[in-house]
C-alpha cells in the first residue's frame, strides 16, 4: 500500500517514519519545498520518497494531510480526482480532555477539507501530547494513543487498521463529538472505543 503525505509537521513525519518501518511506500510533498526536508526523509529509508503534489495524491490510497488553514483551499483545489480516497486530516494536538473537546467541535480545517473534497472520505486525526517526563524504564512494546473521527464506516475501519499497523492504539471518537455540552470523561470514552 502507498501512503501520501501532504504537508509537514512533527506528526506527519512520525506517521511517515512508522509507515515506512511497517513496510508501506511513502510519498511526501512539502508545499514549502521538498528540499527543506530532504535530509530528514533520507534517514527514513528507501520506502520514503519526495514527490510532486500530483504524484503524492494520485498514486496513493491514503493521504495524510497537514496544511495551514490559509493555504488549504489552494492545495485541495490543485489535487487530482480524490474520489473514494481516504484523506486523514492531521493537525490537532491534545493537551487535556478539555482541549480534545475543543478540537472536535472547532475543527475548522477538517470541515473545510471535507467540503472541498466531498467525493473523498475525510477523517480527523487528533494526537495527544504527554507533557509528563518519561521515566527511565520505557516500555517499548506499548502503543501510543491516537484519536480519530470518521463519518463513514469503511473509512473508520480502514483508518483504525492502518493506525494499528503502524503501532498506534487508535481510539475512535466518531459519534462521540456530541458530548460538547456534557461532562467529559476521557477514561469512559477510551474504554468504550477500544
Amino acid at each position: 500500500m502507498k501512503i501520501g503525505i501532504i504537508g509537514i509537521s512533527s506528526l506527519t513525519l512520525e506517521l511517515a517514519f512508522r509507515s515506512a518501518k511497517a513496510g508501506y511506500n511513502v510519498k511526501i510533498y512539502n508545499p514549502k519545498g521538498n528540499s527543506l526536508i530532504r535530509d530528514v526523509t533520507q534517514k527514513m529509508g528507501a520506502n520514503v520518497q519526495l514527490c510532486s503534489l500530483e504524484e503524492t495524491a494520485a498514486d496513493t490510497e491514503i493521504i495524510l494531510l497537514f496544511i495551514p488553514k490559509d493555504d488549504l483551499e489552494n492545495i485541495i483545489l490543485a489535487l487530482p480526482d480524490m474520489s473514494g480516497k481516504l484523506i486523514i486530516h492531521t493537525g490537532s494536538l491534545i493537551f487535556s480532555p478539555v482541549s480534545l473537546l475543543s478540537s472536535i467541535t472547532n475543527a475548522l480545517s477538517y470541515k473545510i477539507t471535507a467540503s472541498l473534497v466531498p467525493e473523498a472520505h475525510v477523517v480527523k486525526l487528533l494526537s495527544p501530547v504527554n507533557l509528563k517526563p518519561k521515566n527511565n524504564y520505557i516500555n517499548y512494546n506499548s502503543k501510543d494513543e491516537i484519536f480519530f473521527i470518521a463519518d463513514h464506516s469503511h473509512s473508520r475501519n480502514h483508518t483504525r487498521d492502518f493506525l494499528k499497523k503502524i503501532n498506534f492504539l487508535p481510539i475512535d471518537l466518531s459519534g462521540k463529538h456530541h458530548l460538547q455540552n456534557t461532562t467529559f470523561n476521557l477514561k469512559s470514552i477510551k474504554s468504550q472505543s477500544v
